[in-house]
Order: structure tokens, then C-alpha cells, then sequence
């Protein structure tokens, strides 16, 4: 007798474990009613057949991942190019000004950097000279946030 909140999954299981079987039984005889059994020659020959068609995709799939590998190297290659180029290269970033040098441009060139107004350009101006960039910082001219978005674009030559 089932009580009151009990589930009955465990006989429902058994249920359905029985239905498969039965229907995998009946599977089972009615294909090998309707298909000769194969001869030895038979199986052997079907296995053959399908281990070569195994081997075959097997060796796309490795020529496939080795076309995908050598795109894959030839993109790490441009991307190593790009960034040694770009470490040694003196030249500014397209749509970008060129370096400014703090200790001989002028208020209006250095007011076109990032955070620098014109009054903070004048005050750069008229604390030179300086032997480092960083000397903006050192000097109190500009804090460390406002030298590390405009160190990239200033020299003190």
C-alpha cells in the first residue's frame, strides 16, 4: 500500500526498464528474421570497410586541424610582427599628434594634450626646464593619473 506523499519512480522505472528490454527483444528478432545471418568473409569484409572509412575521416579531420594550425601560427606571427614593429617605431599612431617635447613646445601645442588647459600649459611652460617627463609629476604640475594618459606622447629633450 503506497502512503500518502510517496513517490512511485522506482516501481515507474522498472516499468519502463521492462517496456525497453521487450521492445529491444522484439527488435532484435524481427531484424535478424529479415537479415541472413553474415559469414565470417561477410564481417570481416563489412569491418574492413567501415575501419577505412574511419581511417579516411580520421585523416581529414587531421588535415582540416592542420590547415586550421598553420592559419592559426601565421596569425600569432602578424600579431608578434605588429607589436615588435610598433615597440620600435618612432612614428605617431595614425590620427594622433606626434611626441611633444614639454621643454620646447608652446603653451598652445601642449594644451592639445589630453587634461592639459591652457592656464596648465602656461605653468608647464613656466617651470622648465625639465630632465624627465615624469618632472610634470615630480614638479606638481599633474598628478600621476593625468601623466600615465599623456606619458606616451611627451618628451623632454
Amino acid at each position: 500500500m503506497d502512503r500518502p506523499g510517496t513517490s512511485k519512480a522506482p516501481q515507474e522505472k522498472i516499468f519502463l526498464g521492462s517496456m525497453v528490454l521487450a521492445a529491444s527483444v522484439s527488435l532484435f528478432a524481427a531484424l535478424a528474421c529479415n537479415n541472413p545471418p553474415k559469414t565470417d568473409q561477410q564481417l570481416q569484409q563489412q569491418a574492413a570497410q567501415t575501419t577505412q572509412e574511419v581511417k579516411q575521416d580520421a585523416q581529414q579531420a587531421a588535415a582540416n586541424a592542420r590547415v586550421a594550425a598553420a592559419k592559426a601560427e601565421r596569425k600569432v606571427d602578424d600579431i608578434a610582427a605588429g607589436v615588435k614593429e610598433g615597440m620600435h617605431s618612432d612614428k605617431p599612431l595614425p590620427g594622433r599628434p606626434e611626441t611633444v617635447d614639454i621643454n620646447s613646445a608652446g603653451p598652445a601645442e601642449l594644451s592639445q594634450l589630453p587634461g592639459i588647459s591652457a592656464v596648465r600649459a602656461q605653468r608647464i611652460v613656466n617651470n622648465r626646464p625639465y630632465a624627465s617627463p615624469h618632472d610634470l609629476v615630480d614638479k606638481g604640475l599633474i598628478s600621476e593619473a593625468e601623466y600615465r594618459r599623456i606619458s606616451g606622447r611627451i618628451v623632454a629633450q
